[in-house]
């Protein structure tokens, strides 16, 4: 008896939680926090008091909903959701400093969030043009008073800010950033450089903006104007993945493998199945002469994308991928990736790229148990005998 009385009672906490959240996604704020409120105290996780002041905030009680995602923060203080929605709170109130601040705090705990990436442009803006943002703040509140965009109609837990910068000034510059993507996906990156820099001049916030373009000195191979653009952007969106993996690979070019590899753990702590960053920590072991690391490495990366080594679609990307610098270890060791995978083809093609490229130790390929099931196969007895008429060459 007692473990179905159990089950009741948790069940009964939850229902209104899950009521509540439904009662949010329908807009109907005052029940939804009704419902949270009806929560014993301890029961109350920091989730459904984000929620609760979420609720309390889009009813304009702006004095409870702050003291309730503070209760939030302090319950759970690595939820970036509550510490966004405190910086929305700050900008429904114009007070855009102390907005700016706790978006900050969030995207230390957030490297994801696209909201929360918007928010920080947003308020960055409204922090240091806050003449012109109070101005169109003015303008907007006749429509929406709380500075806040539509609530979605599935529940984010993430309040999303309006942009408060002059329509003209925006438009501007999104027409300057959509010329330039145009540009890069066309390889026109000089002139995807001019664009950009236009954009930028116009909205100097824009931390996507910016690492795009970081990426097109970095097709360029201006790699010290890239890194600047790389630095600039980590600092307008702490934490961003994109922008570390591509610091990263600047260390990896400049030969600072162990600065390189530290940057793409780092993305990988954030986000385990980055596939970019484990391609990419995979050449930089490969580089490092660490093979077998390497080679679990690129292993998660193609257990995540199949084609990765297929040659992908032009257009404009926001993480830099490094191509395998063409050496004989390393066009061995990728055979080897492959046919642990089980991809004969493959192992082939770059036991033969190998071979192209200077490798020559054919006790070592002989030694690779992996490639003792291809003994039959033609194109590996042509490896072999390659090898062999190299060796006896040089002798």
């Amino acid at each position: 008896m007692k473990p179905l009385l159990s089950l009741l009672v948790l069940l009964g906490v939850q229902l209104p939680a899950q009521s509540g959240e439904e009662l949010f996604v329908r807009g109907q704020y005052a029940q939804a926090a009704a419902e949270i409120e009806r929560l014993p105290d301890l029961d109350k996780s920091a989730s459904a008091l984000n929620l609760l002041g979420m609720s309390y905030h889009r009813l304009g009680r702006f004095v409870e909903a702050e003291a309730t995602y503070e209760r939030a923060i302090k319950a759970e203080p690595g939820l970036p959701a509550p510490r966004n929605n405190l910086g929305a709170l700050f900008y429904s109130q114009r007070k855009f400093s102390d907005a700016d601040r706790e978006f900050r705090r969030a995207a230390d705990r957030d490297a994801e969030s696209t909201v929360l990436t918007e928010n920080l442009h947003r308020s960055r803006f409204a922090r240091d043009n806050a003449r012109d943002a109070r101005e169109v703040a003015d303008q907007v509140a006749v429509l929406r008073p709380l500075l806040l965009e539509p609530a979605p109609e599935t529940l984010s837990h993430y309040l999303a800010v309006v942009s408060v910068m002059p329509p003209a000034r925006a438009q501007e510059a999104a027409s300057h950033v959509t010329r330039a993507d145009i540009f890069v996906a066309r390889k026109m990156f000089e002139d995807a450089v001019i664009e950009y820099k236009r954009a930028l001049a116009i909205d100097r916030y824009d931390s996507a903006g910016v690492n795009r373009l970081g990426i097109a000195y970095h097709n360029l191979h201006k790699y010290r104007e890239s890194e600047q653009q790389y630095r600039e952007a980590l600092r307008l969106r702490p934490n961003h993945m994109d922008v570390l993996n591509n610091l990263g690979v600047i260390d990896y070019l400049r030969g600072e493998y162990e600065t390189a590899l530290s940057r793409f753990k780092t993305v990988l702590k954030l986000k385990p199945n980055a596939v970019t960053a484990l391609r990419n920590m995979g050449a930089c072991l490969f580089a490092m002469e660490r093979w077998e690391e390497g080679i679990a490495s690129y292993q998660q990366a193609l257990a995540l994308k199949p084609d990765l080594f297929e040659p992908q679609p032009g257009g404009v990307g926001t993480s830099v991928q490094m191509s395998q610098r063409n050496t004989a270890f390393m066009n061995f060791y990728l055979a080897k990736v492959f046919a642990l995978r089980g991809d004969q083809d493959l192992a082939m093609s770059y036991l033969l790229k190998a071979i192209e490229s200077g490798f020559d130790d054919l006790k070592l390929l002989r030694g690779e148990d992996v490639f003792k099931q291809y003994l039959a196969d033609e194109r590996f007895q042509r490896v072999l005998k390659a090898l062999e008429e190299k060796k006896s060459g040089n002798g």
